[in-house]
């Protein structure tokens, strides 16, 4: 039987390969004999959370059932946008077809770019093909920080290394499959990445799949053959059941996993979401912005009064100066003039890239910013408070009060907000 490839977010074209044009559109993954994937290609657009648990099942499927292949361009990981899923990392879309295998390689994954790849000459398995026809055209731009030996005791195979030791390309057997991470491959035409993946995957299905199958022999039996069907489907009815609790579990893991982005991210479709979400979590009511005609970033209803505060939220490498300050009083002045008037919060991840304890962190806001926020009766918010909020909040879930009094605080503070309990 002719193998079936499906592709998403490369140029490689073979007569075995079919493009994934939409991730989201309703073709199923599992369908398929194996499975290729830039992983930035799916940074660059939004999906529903439905979309993530259907592909991280129909993954699983492929790799688990039936023995198929992943093939991953390596690359440090992208941050997917799955909607109320929350910003979600790639590579936890291969997590549910090989759990250890995947935490292990994200753990070890750090960015890094070079050109300088050596090639593990004894390594045997499917990614060699790979390498071998590509091997003038590649580089790397992630790498593992780890040994072999360590990739070796978690099932692995390393075929290439940088200059310094680290691999860049490797592959895990996941029972009768394969999840494959191989380098980056630049100035080739489509038909020749194409002609090397194809023999990635012939190599993991034992050569080329070139016998059809007559339809006839379909009604041909075999003595014996049909004897452990029954068992099988109990066994796989019941793998089924594990494999989905297992991607529930998962999935709410990353979910609450998402809440660290407080400590380091930044932007509109990164950091903002997060913090609306901190926010709901406390029990304020917060609405999505596309929902109201103001342009502020977050807008806090307290459920138990009629309080209402606009926020502002900044992450940055450097301080949380005066720009934004104004930005948010513009805009609460604006309302004023309505009749509407709000509480000024400036939500702040300043010195971003910095650890939690540094000196840079304690003392985030600029003098502009702490005189304005004094002289309006703003609150300063900083990420890294709001999660120790969050945390707070998730241990103890039903205490109602520490929710009311988080509110009141923060609606009652002018200047820095720390949280304590």
């Amino acid at each position: 039987m002719k193998r079936r490839v499906l592709s998403y977010g490369t140029s490689g074209t073979h007569s075995s390969i079919s493009s994934l044009s939409d991730f989201a559109m309703a073709l199923s993954i599992s369908d398929y004999d194996a499975f290729i994937l830039d992983p930035v290609a799916l940074a660059s657009r939004a999906f529903t959370p439905d979309i993530l648990y259907r592909r991280r099942k129909e993954l699983r499927d492929l790799v688990q059932v039936k023995g198929g292949i992943v093939i991953c361009i390596l690359r440090a990981e992208p941050l997917v946008n799955f909607g109320q899923a929350g910003l979600t990392p790639a590579y936890t879309l291969f997590e549910p077809a090989g759990p250890p295998q995947v935490t292990f390689l994200r753990a070890k994954l750090q960015l890094g770019r070079g050109s300088q790849i050596r090639l593990v000459q004894i390594a045997k398995g499917a990614v060699s093909g790979y390498l071998r026809v590509l091997q003038q055209h590649l580089h790397f731009e992630a790498y593992l920080e780890t040994d072999e030996a360590s990739i070796v005791q978690s099932g692995g195979t390393v075929f290439a290394v940088n200059s310094l030791g680290s691999p860049v390309a490797l592959e895990f057997s996941v029972g009768g499959g394969r999840l494959c991470f191989v380098p980056v491959a630049e100035d080739i035409t489509g038909e020749r990445l194409g002609a090397a993946f194809a023999q990635v995957v012939d190599a993991h299905f034992g050569g080329p799949a070139t016998l059809e199958t007559p339809s006839w022999v379909s009604e041909i039996s075999v003595p014996g053959a049909d004897a452990h069907n029954s068992r099988i489907g109990e066994l796989n009815h019941e793998k089924e059941r594990i494999m989905d609790e297992i991607s529930a579990l998962t999935a709410k893991q990353l979910e609450l996993l998402n809440y660290r982005i407080l400590l380091f991210g930044y932007g509109k479709s990164i950091l903002e979401p997060v913090v609306r979400k901190a926010f709901r979590l406390f029990g304020f009511d917060v609405p999505e912005p596309d929902t109201y005609e103001g342009e502020w970033d977050v807008e806090l209803h307290e459920s138990r009064s009629t309080k209402t505060a606009l926020g502002e939220v900044e992450g940055s490498e450097g301080f949380i100066d005066v720009d934004k300050f104004r930005q948010l009083l513009g805009y609460c002045q604006e309302e004023i003039l309505e009749g509407r008037v709000h509480k000024g919060v400036l939500i702040g991840n300043g010195f971003r890239l910095k650890p939690l304890d540094s000196p840079e962190r304690q003392n985030q806001f600029s003098t502009h910013a702490l005189n304005g926020a004094s002289a309006n009766g703003y609150c300063l918010v900083p990420t890294a408070e709001l999660f120790k909020a969050v945390c707070s909040v998730l241990e103890n879930p039903e205490d109602e009060g520490l929710k009311i009094e988080i509110r009141n605080s923060l609606l009652a503070t002018v200047g820095i907000w720390t949280f304590s309990r």
